[in-house]
């Protein structure tokens, strides 16, 4: 990443901010839902578990051990091991993941909106199989799978469209197993699963400083499983967290380490990824946001705080909206967010895609954030500064006055430059030529060519049966 002069945090800021974090979990401490396997093995570790008010607390000797633990690089796997992402990211950028949990979708020909179905996601994972600047993927909310276990069959309809990494986002504490035997599947058995995680899993907190059954289960059976846990703090300022900004960050980097230090306890060496998704709440309607300048702060301040203190991975929101449409608005917030984030070093950007403050996603917005993605990474990425780069030969070549056209230094670099598909950079008159059309317009005709019903990364007969007995599996096992 490039060494920005940009930053919210002095040397004396971050000390404060650090004293204030581990103060929060040595004296107040967290709130677990009853849990005698997981407040064990917290015991184990030394911290202050009592059980009679399900309150764990962290010393800071102990949570600093424990953090020490946390990698601060590993992988998250693709089917094919050769393509795993290695986090950080060996070029010194992000990589990016689109919208998860949402359950509206706009429909890219007729621009309605209406619930996802399990065909729409297919769709939706073999639309970004085609977009190289998109590396993994969550599932959205299929509308018309069985509620109870909506999340399996999700899951499972990913596993057989995309051969990208999938983070999951369990939706009930009995879907856990069944999601974790889903990625095993897929990675040729459980031990593979821990050398290859093609699937990773979202912790959260139920903010402020309590933590449901279902996301101690998770901690559990991902650390024991290897899969790389997102420890995600969602906190709105001025309504589940403080109304300053830096109040609700303390909070979330608190709820981030205490899930940091659980899966450390649970297994040393557990792979974390922080995970501070910040919100801002509209007072005047109550209402979350996640594109407001409020939540832009939030998200990167606790990103340089972690990334700097801790040096743990981080994951948040690195694109979204809280316009209900493609519109100027969306572009403009999410293009802001995204320019923001990757200065201040995010490693995932969430998000890519969405509307509506998470809950819709569109193709069409999809398709152009790739490419918004790509101008992002191009400007975050390090240059180098060798003889061929600094162009020296041509420099001490070309007299003064003349020009650099036609040399093969230009030659050899003449297409260096990105260059966008539905960005245009023609002039007036070659664009009217071209029928005018408006960017949404020539995402549509992107989109066009990339409708391919048959969709070369779907997964072979045998594990498609394979995944569809373990979906049967957990419909029956949870009813």
């Amino acid at each position: 990443m490039i060494d920005s002069n940009f930053s919210y945090l002095s040397t004396e800021h971050r000390k404060t901010l650090r004293q204030k974090v581990f103060k929060l979990l040595e004296s107040y401490g967290v709130k677990l839902d009853p849990h005698p396997e997981m407040f064990k093995i917290l015991k184990s570790a030394d911290l202050k578990v009592d059980e009679d008010h399900n309150s764990v607390k962290f010393p800071q000797p102990i949570l600093q051990k424990l953090l020490e633990k946390a990698p601060k690089s590993f992988a998250l796997g693709y089917k094919d091991k050769g393509k795993s992402l290695q986090l950080p990211r060996p070029d010194g950028t992000f990589y990016a993941r689109t919208g998860t949990g949402a359950h509206g979708y706009i429909d890219p020909e007729t621009g309605n909106y209406r619930k996802v179905t399990l065909k729409d996601l297919a769709q939706w994972a073999n639309l970004i199989n085609q977009l190289d600047e998109i590396s993994f993927l969550p599932y959205l909310f299929a509308d018309d799978a069985p509620t109870k276990t909506v999340d399996v069959h999700a899951l499972a309809t990913l596993l057989k469209s995309t051969p990208k990494h999938i983070w999951v986002q369990p939706y009930s504490s009995e879907s856990v197993e069944h999601l974790i035997a889903l990625g095993a599947a897929a990675a040729g058995g459980y031990k593979e699963l821990a050398d290859n995680p093609v699937i990773s899993m979202i912790a959260c907190s139920l903010t402020p400083r309590s933590f449901k059954e279902m996301d101690i289960r998770i901690i559990l059976e991902a650390a024991a499983a290897g899969i790389p846990i997102h420890a995600c703090s969602l906190p709105g300022a001025g309504g589940t967290s403080p109304a300053t900004i830096p109040g609700t960050v303390l909070l979330a980097v608190a709820e981030i380490l205490a899930i940091t230090a659980m899966a450390q306890a649970v297994k040393p060496g557990a792979p974390v990824v922080a995970c501070p998704i910040i919100f801002s709440t509209d007072m005047r309607t109550g209402r979350s946001l996640q594109a407001s300048v409020e939540a832009i702060r939030g998200a990167s301040l606790a990103v340089q705080f972690i990334k700097k203190e801790f040096g743990l991975p981080t994951h948040c929101y690195g694109s979204g909206t809280d316009s209900p449409t493609v519109d100027g608005q969306s572009f403009s917030e999410r293009s802001m967010l995204m320019t923001w984030m990757a200065a201040c070093g995010l490693d995932i950007f969430g998000g890519v895609g969405q509307l509506e403050v998470a809950t819709a996603v569109s193709p069409l917005q999809l398709i152009i954030d790739n490419e918004i993605l790509a101008m992002a990474r191009r400007l975050v990425a390090p240059f180098n500064f060798d003889d061929d780069q600094l162009a020296w030969e041509a420099l001490t070549s070309v007299s003064p006055g003349q020009d650099f056209l036609t040399l093969d230094h230009t030659l050899e670099h003449c297409r260096d430059g990105l260059n966008p598909i539905t960005f245009i950079r023609s002039a007036r008159g070659d664009w009217e030529g071209a029928g005018g059309k408006s960017l949404l317009d020539r995402a549509k005709d992107a989109y066009e060519t990339m409708q391919n019903p048959e969709n070369r990364y779907a997964a072979e007969e045998a594990l498609v049966k394979e995944l569809d007995d373990l979906v049967s599996a957990a419909d029956r096992a949870i009813s």
